[in-house]
This record gives C-alpha cells, structure tokens and sequence, in this order.
C-alpha cells in the first residue's frame, strides 16, 4: 500500500536533479563512452529506489535504525555539498564528477549510501537490492564521465 510519507526518502534526492534539468551543464562533452550494462543497472536501480520506498514504511526505534537515519542524513547532506558546488561554479560539467574532501564520484557515492541506509530503515530486501543495483551502475558510470574528463582537461 502506498505510504505518503515515504515519498520524503526519493523527493529528498530528486531535488537537486530536478535544478539539473532547469539549469543544464557547461561544457558537457557530447561524446558518451559508457558500457551499456553499468547504464542499465543504473536506469534499473534509479527506477527501483525512487518508486520502491512509496510502498515502505519507515522504522526508527532501534539503535541500528537511528545510526541508519544518521548516515543516511549525512550522506544527503554531504550530497547537497556536492551539487551547491556545482552550482555556485557556474554548472561546470566537470564538478558532477569531481572529487569532494577526497572523496571520489561524491554524487554517485552519496545518494547510493542514502539508499543503502533508508533500506535499513524500511527494513526492505527489495530496496537494498535496488540500492546495491543502482550503485553498481552509477559508481562506474561516474568513474568512467571523471577519468574522461580529467583526460580532456575539461
């Protein structure tokens, strides 16, 4: 059954990306050398964490599920970085890939951990699945837009 407030895990991602659409990339190369199976585990995993919570309630009683809650905030948080860098840097296509703190690809890393951790909380097999899919996909994909940018010197 459909649960209203769950709607809150996949709209706390798609904000920023809603902005993307708004507001595109410059100097986004036009050619694409993705491996078609990583974008389609991505476009399978996107699908599956954005519709599959609408039908999860959320648990938070156990010390597990607070510390979920807790890593799942700091990876939206640690998300939002990323994309107000981009941002505030006038749209630079370079940014949706580079590293954050050291940390590589933080815009396929974060909303992945975000995932992983609300399929504690909704104590989901489904979601986790989802999640795990999604990551399998993003992380590679993202690796492989940075390495080819680094190699433009975009």
């Amino acid at each position: 059954m459909f649960q209203p407030l769950s709607l809150i895990t996949p709209v706390l991602i798609l904000l920023p990306n809603l902005m993307f659409f708004k507001f595109p990339p410059q100097n986004m190369p036009s050619e694409q050398n993705k491996k078609w199976i990583f974008t389609a585990a991505e476009g399978i995993g996107r699908v599956g964490v954005i519709l599959f919570p609408l039908f999860l309630s959320i648990h938070i009683q156990t010390t597990y599920e607070i510390i979920s809650l807790l890593v799942m905030l700091l990876s939206l948080m640690m998300y939002y970085v990323g994309w107000i860098r981009y941002f505030r840097n006038d749209r630079q296509y370079k940014l949706l890939f580079a590293p954050l703190w050291g940390i590589p690809v933080p815009l396929a890393i974060f909303p992945s951990l975000y995932f992983l951790f609300a399929a504690v909380l909704t104590h989901s097999y489904g979601l986790f699945i989802f999640s795990v899919i999604l990551a399998i996909g993003h992380i590679p994909n993202s690796l492989t837009d940075y390495n080819r940018n680094r190699s433009l010197k975009l």
